[in-house]
């Protein structure tokens, strides 16, 4: 595996981190280009913490395998969708 055949774009920042752990930013050095104008965006994002029974974690888990997304992606998507739902 080649690194030029293997990076994609990310859909996940977990995605990203195990790319990156293996690879090595020097390999991209023609691909990359000077940007003048970065903009960083804070999010007013709230973090908690949930008390989960072990049996709903697995199926969590099973749910973001099955969508290939991270496992906080796939609460934040069925929580949004939840939401959506009841007006």
């Amino acid at each position: 595996m080649t690194p030029k055949d293997s990076i994609t774009d990310f859909k996940t920042i977990e995605e990203a981190r195990k790319f990156w752990e293996t690879q090595s930013l020097a390999d991209f050095a023609d691909d990359l280009e000077v940007v003048n104008d970065v903009q960083f965006v804070k999010r007013n994002n709230l973090v908690i913490s949930l008390n989960l029974e072990k049996e709903d974690m697995k199926r969590l888990r099973l749910l973001a395998r099955k969508k290939k997304i991270g496992l906080t992606d796939m609460i934040n998507l069925l929580v949004k969708e939840q939401l959506r739902g009841t007006k």
